[in-house]
C-alpha cells in the first residue's frame, strides 16, 4: 500500500483536521456532519488523499476551515478561534479521520459512511463522562486536564485501530456483500437512524450489525424480533 504522504506528517495532518472541525463547531457554529460533508464536496478532502503538502502541513485548522468554505462558495465571517477547554470530541474525530485515511488509503467519503461523526462523538462523550466519574474528587485542574487529553488520545487511537482492523478483515475475507439486515432496511426505504427509531435498538448497534462488527445471529432474541417487526419480515430473513 502506497501512502500519499510521509508518516512523519500524519500527526500534523490529524491535528489540522481536528482543529478545523473544532473551530467550525465552536467558532463558526457549523454542525460537524455538515462541515465534514463540505470538506469532502469542496475537494479539499481529495487534496488530503493525494498528499497535497499545502493542506496537510501548510495550514492551521482555522485556515483549513476557510479553505473549505471558500471552495464551497459560502460567504462567512472570519471569527477569532474560541477553542474549547481541552481537546473537543470534534477535534478527536478529525484527528481519527486523518489517521484512518492515511492507514487505509480509502477516500474520505467512503470512510465517513462507516465512521459516522455523530456516532463517534456520542460514544466519545459517554465514555469521557465515565472516565471523569472515575477521577479522584480532589484532583487538580492541571492533572484533570492532562488526564482528559490522555483519555482522548487513547480512546481515539483505539477507535482508529478497531476501524482499520474491521476494514482490513473485510477486504482480506472478500466480505463485500451487504448483510441481510441492510438489504431489508433498504428494501423498506429506511435509514439506519429510521430503523433505530422504529425498532428501539441503538443506532450504533444497527451499524455494527450491518458492518459485521457484531453477529446478528448471536443477538438477543428481543433485538431480532424488534428488527423483524420494524422491517415487516420473518426474523430468519435477517440472519
Amino acid at each position: 500500500m502506497t501512502h500519499a504522504y510521509d508518516k512523519i506528517l500524519l500527526d500534523r495532518a490529524g491535528g489540522s483536521l481536528g482543529r478545523m472541525l473544532d473551530y467550525s463547531a465552536y467558532s463558526l457554529h457549523y454542525d460537524i456532519s455538515a462541515m465534514t460533508d463540505l470538506f469532502i464536496a469542496s475537494g479539499v478532502a481529495s487534496l488530503f488523499e493525494h498528499g497535497d503538502i499545502r493542506v496537510i502541513a501548510g495550514m492551521s485548522g482555522v485556515e483549513l476551515s476557510y479553505e473549505v468554505l471558500e471552495k464551497s462558495g459560502i460567504i462567512f465571517e472570519r471569527t477569532p478561534p474560541r477553542y474549547t477547554k481541552g481537546l473537543s470530541p470534534e477535534f478527536w474525530y478529525g484527528y481519527a479521520l486523518a489517521h484512518i485515511q492515511w492507514e487505509t488509503c480509502l477516500p474520505f467519503d467512503q470512510i465517513v459512511r462507516s465512521f459516522s461523526p455523530q456516532v463517534f462523538i456520542s460514544e466519545y462523550i459517554n465514555s469521557r463522562l465515565s472516565f471523569l466519574d472515575s477521577l479522584p474528587f480532589d484532583i487538580s485542574d492541571r492533572d484533570r486536564s492532562s488526564g482528559i487529553t490522555a483519555f482522548g488520545r487513547q480512546y481515539t487511537d483505539e477507535s482508529v485501530s478497531h476501524f482499520i482492523q474491521i476494514t482490513t478483515s473485510g477486504i482480506n475475507k472478500g466480505v463485500t456483500e451487504e448483510t441481510p439486515l441492510k438489504k431489508m432496511r433498504i428494501k423498506n426505504d429506511l435509514s439506519q437512524s429510521g430503523l433505530a427509531k422504529a425498532s428501539g435498538i441503538p443506532l450504533r448497534t444497527i451499524q455494527q450489525y450491518e458492518q459485521r462488527q457484531k453477529d446478528l445471529a448471536k443477538a438477543r432474541a428481543e433485538y431480532l424480533i424488534a428488527l423483524s417487526r420494524a422491517l415487516n419480515c420473518d426474523p430468519s430473513r435477517l440472519i
